[in-house]
């Protein structure tokens, strides 16, 4: 009796830690969404002071999260997104026009990573 309870306490620990987990990521990537819309606002406004502002945030969010993490290991998704944020900031800082794409990349990217993200049985277990 003693195993199956200890056994419960140990299944149910792993699955509120990955829902937090989820949640934890979800919320850093949507702020990095969320910085990423600025960016664009600031860009169609001319404003490339506040749009590198707004790319060095969007850095520091995904360093917070990429380091906050403990048992993600999507390293492909990491780089391809730390990638994509600092050719966002030489964009911003140059008033490239190629900011608009890149933006949207690193949108798609972010939307990826929470989708990759998404706890189901099989990463649970």
């Amino acid at each position: 009796m003693g195993r199956i309870i200890t056994c419960f306490a140990i299944m149910t620990a792993i699955t509120a830690f990955a829902l937090f987990g989820y949640g934890y990521c979800a919320k850093n990537a949507e702020s990095l969404i969320e910085a990423t819309d600025g960016i664009l606002s600031a860009t169609e406004e001319n404003d490339t002071k506040k749009a590198s502002e707004l790319a060095l945030e969007a850095e520091n969010i995904w360093r917070g999260l990429s380091d906050g993490t403990v048992f993600v290991e999507d390293n492909d998704c990491d780089n391809e997104i730390a990638m994509s944020i600092s050719r966002i900031r030489v964009y911003a800082e140059n008033a490239d026009e190629e900011i608009y794409t890149e933006c949207a990349i690193l949108k798609r990217l972010a939307t990826l990573y929470i989708t990759r993200q998404k706890p189901i049985w099989s990463n649970i277990f």
